[in-house]
């Protein structure tokens, strides 16, 4: 699918405005399957980048907290417990940095997470072209080294963002569905860049190779961007849906839904060659939403969340439930632009399952026109959590 002129725009840099660059996030996100050459088993890996008020401190990486260069080694030890209120009121500073974060999902998920000065973050302005550390995206392909080790995490906060390992990829891609940027008070957008994506290459996990095919990556591609992130957030895609009508693998179809500031749910989703998008600028416009995550006890005997979803125009009513064991999630920190002491944490995972149901409302009477069992979903729930408390 060839990328256009408004698809390269939506896809590019956007902190180049002088109030985003000093109060503002862009990032970047690619989800993929993959086979371990050696055993054949499927994981899952995702690869984000993301660049936070860059003109504050362009030159060293801060968090939410100034870093101290006398920390004594009681508050170093409360800071990796996670307690990282460190120097008082007069230390506090509104974060900046790059980071690179990238892992594997599914059973003992991992992340990988590196932070560098924005400085040495570098970008075209047409389209995707960013390079920074050791690694390069662009509209189609991705390559990467990224190694953490465990003095990395002996270092303030890094050991409260990231696990020990060493991820390498090289990898091309190609998007098949994508969608229109949504806005959501013109201070938080969320483009859908590759709804359906295929990747192709190999990733190498702490030695193991692991091979990407086209037709069975079932990857997804996203960025996001603005002064401000929703809370509480949501987030479910995926493009591996079985039709329960007809027992085939729907090969055509893809979804993704996520939550803005207000707290409605924007959807984008194609079934075959109709699409049914809820949201700002979109063909179904006027709607209600309604959505919860919660945590229940699992079939299995462990425990799992549970995210439900519901969608109600006056034409069309759209309902996505889907599970995911709760041993299979991780959880990943994002400061919020403006600082305030606060991070936004999002619960994710990328082997939901469950089942999408869309009916036409006809008078009092529903029509059931599509319904799907859902495997490999991204799924993740996120809330803000005070630094301070």
């Amino acid at each position: 699918m060839g990328v256009s002129k408004k698809a390269l725009k939506a896809n590019s840099y956007k902190l180049t405005k002088n109030s985003l660059k000093r109060c503002g996030f862009d990032r970047w996100r690619w989800v993929f399957n993959a086979v371990n050459a050696t055993s054949g088993e499927e994981r899952c890996f995702f690869i984000e980048i993301a660049v936070l008020n860059p003109a504050l401190n362009s030159d060293r990486v801060v968090f939410y907290e100034a870093q101290s260069e006398n920390i004594k080694s009681a508050d170093l030890q409360a800071a990796l417990a996670g307690n990282i209120d460190l120097a008082g009121e007069e230390n506090k500073a509104v974060p900046s940095y790059c980071c690179v974060c990238s892992g594997i999902l599914g059973r003992n998920p991992r992340r990988l997470t590196r932070y560098i000065p924005a400085c040495e973050f570098s970008f075209k302005k047409n389209g995707l072209n960013i390079k920074s550390d050791a690694c390069m995206f662009d509209e189609n392909s991705l390559s990467g080294v990224q190694e953490v080790t465990r003095a990395d995490c002996r270092t303030l906060l890094q050991g409260t963002r990231s696990d020990v390992g060493k991820m390498e990829w090289n990898l091309k891609y190609e998007k098949i569905f994508d969608s229109a940027p949504v806005s959501s008070k013109k201070s938080f957008s969320w483009y859908a860049s590759g709804i359906k994506t295929q990747f192709s290459g190999r990733v190498i996990f702490d030695g193991d190779e692991f091979l990407i095919s086209p037709y069975n990556s079932f990857g997804y591609a996203d960025k996001a961007w603005g002064s401000e992130m929703p809370f509480p957030f949501l987030h479910i895609s995926s493009s591996r849906m079985t039709s329960i009508f007809t027992g085939k693998i729907m090969l055509d179809s893809a979804f993704a839904l996520e939550s803005d500031l207000d707290g409605k749910v924007v959807v984008l989703s194609k079934f075959g060659d109709k699409e049914f998008s809820f949201g700002p600028k979109k063909k179904i416009k006027k709607y209600e939403s309604s959505w919860r995550c919660v945590r229940s006890p699992s079939n299995s005997g462990g425990e799992e969340l549970h995210w439900s979803v519901s969608i109600n125009s006056k034409k069309y009513i759209l309902d996505v439930d889907v599970f995911s064991s709760v041993n299979e999630l991780i959880i990943k920190d994002y400061d919020l632009p403006q600082g305030e002491g606060a991070l936004l944490k999002i619960v994710s995972g990328a082997s939901a399952t469950g089942e999408i149901r869309l009916y036409r409302q006809i008078y009092k009477a529903l029509e059931l026109i599509q319904h799907a069992k859902i495997v490999s979903a991204v799924a993740e729930y996120g809330v803000k959590d005070s630094i301070d408390e």
